[in-house]
C-alpha cells in the first residue's frame, strides 16, 4: 500500500517542457531549437538586406511585415523552450559595394570615400536590386530544405511553410526558382495533394471558360492553370497505384456570373493546395527530396494565390503556428 501511495504521488507531478533545459548546453535544448535559431538569423539578414534594396511599389514594406511576423514567431517558440535568444549578427543578405568596387558588409567605405559630382548617381547604381535579394533567398532554399529534412514532426510543418514563403518571396523579387521534375510527394503521400489539385484544375477551367476572351481575368486564370495542370500530371504519376480515379467533375458554387465570384472561387481552390501539401509533409519526415517537393508546391500555391489577388501570408498553408 505504501508503494502504491508513492506511485500516486509521482503521477500527480506536472512535468514542465523546460525541465532539464540548460541554456548554455545545446544538448539539453528542445528538439529543433538550433533549426529555429538558424532560421531566425536568416530572416534577420533578409530584413537588413531589404532596407538596402529600397521599396518598389510597396514590396519591401509588405515583405518586412511578413518577415517580422516570422521572426517574432520563431523567437516565441525558442523562448518557450527555455532557451534564451542568442544575439543576432548584423549581416545583411545583400550589401553595398565598398569604394574599391568589392562587396562590403556595411558599405561604410563607400560613404566615406572622397566625394565627386557623380557620387549620388553612382551610389544609386551600386545599390543592390530586388532581384539580388531574391537570388539569395532562392539559393538559401538548398540549405533550408536540408535543415527541414532533419526536423522533428513538432516543427516540420512550420519550417516547411517558412521555407516555402521564402521561395515565393524570391519569385516576387524577380528571382524565381527554375524547378526540375517534381521529386515528391509520392505514393500515398501524394494523394491529399492530388485531391486538392484536381478540383483546382477543374474549377479554373470553368472560370476561365466563363470569363471574357482576351480579358485580364482570363489571362490570370490561364497563368495559373497551365503550371497547375503540369503539376497535377506529375502528382498523378508520383502517386502511382495509390492515386484514386479522377471523377468526371466537381460541384461548384453557381452561378459564377460575376468576375468577383469567379476570382473568389479560383483563390479558394488554389488556397486548398497549401494545407493539403503540408498534410503530405507529415507522411515523409526526413526525406529531403520529397520535402523539397512539398516546399515547391506550397511556394507555387502562394505565388498563384497572390496572382489571383489573394493576400500573402507569413506562413502559407497554415494558420499562425
Amino acid at each position: 500500500m505504501v508503494l502504491t501511495g508513492c506511485d500516486d504521488l509521482q503521477t500527480d507531478r506536472v512535468v514542465s517542457p523546460t525541465d532539464g533545459v540548460e541554456p548554455d548546453d545545446p544538448a539539453t535544448w528542445p528538439a529543433d531549437t538550433t533549426l529555429l535559431i538558424a532560421a531566425r538569423q536568416r530572416i534577420h539578414g533578409y530584413r537588413l538586406g531589404l532596407r538596402l534594396v529600397g521599396d518598389e511599389e510597396g514590396t519591401a514594406a509588405e515583405l518586412e511585415d511578413l518577415w517580422r511576423q516570422q521572426q517574432e514567431r520563431l523567437e516565441l517558440l525558442i523562448t518557450l523552450g527555455g532557451v534564451p535568444l542568442p544575439d543576432l549578427l548584423d549581416d545583411p543578405a545583400v550589401t553595398l559595394p565598398d569604394s574599391t568596387g568589392s562587396t562590403g558588409s556595411t558599405g561604410a567605405a563607400a560613404t566615406t570615400a572622397a566625394p565627386d559630382e557623380d557620387d549620388g548617381e553612382d551610389e544609386e547604381q551600386d545599390r543592390p536590386t530586388a532581384s539580388d535579394l531574391g537570388r539569395v533567398l532562392r539559393d538559401d532554399r538548398t540549405e533550408a530544405c536540408r535543415d527541414l529534412s532533419t526536423a522533428t514532426p513538432t516543427n516540420l510543418l512550420l519550417l516547411a511553410s517558412l521555407t516555402a514563403q521564402h521561395v515565393a518571396s524570391a519569385a516576387w523579387l524577380g528571382s524565381p526558382v527554375e524547378w526540375g521534375p517534381l521529386p515528391g510527394p509520392s505514393g500515398a503521400a501524394a494523394v491529399p495533394v492530388l485531391a486538392a489539385a484536381r478540383p483546382a484544375v477543374f474549377g479554373l477551367e470553368v472560370v476561365a471558360a466563363r470569363s471574357a476572351p482576351d480579358s485580364d481575368e482570363r489571362a490570370d486564370y490561364e497563368a495559373v492553370l497551365v503550371p497547375l495542370r503540369g503539376l497535377t500530371r506529375q502528382l498523378s504519376t508520383l502517386a502511382g497505384q495509390a492515386a484514386p480515379v479522377a471523377p468526371l467533375g466537381y460541384d461548384l458554387p453557381e452561378p459564377l456570373e460575376t468576375a468577383e465570384e469567379r476570382r473568389d472561387l479560383a483563390r479558394r481552390l488554389v488556397a486548398d493546395l497549401g494545407p493539403a501539401t503540408l498534410e503530405a509533409a507529415q507522411r515523409v519526415p526526413g526525406d529531403l527530396a520529397q520535402l523539397t517537393g512539398v516546399v515547391r508546391i506550397v511556394s507555387e500555391a502562394a505565388t498563384w494565390g497572390a496572382l489571383l489577388g489573394g493576400s500573402r501570408r507569413a506562413f502559407p498553408g497554415m494558420t499562425l503556428p
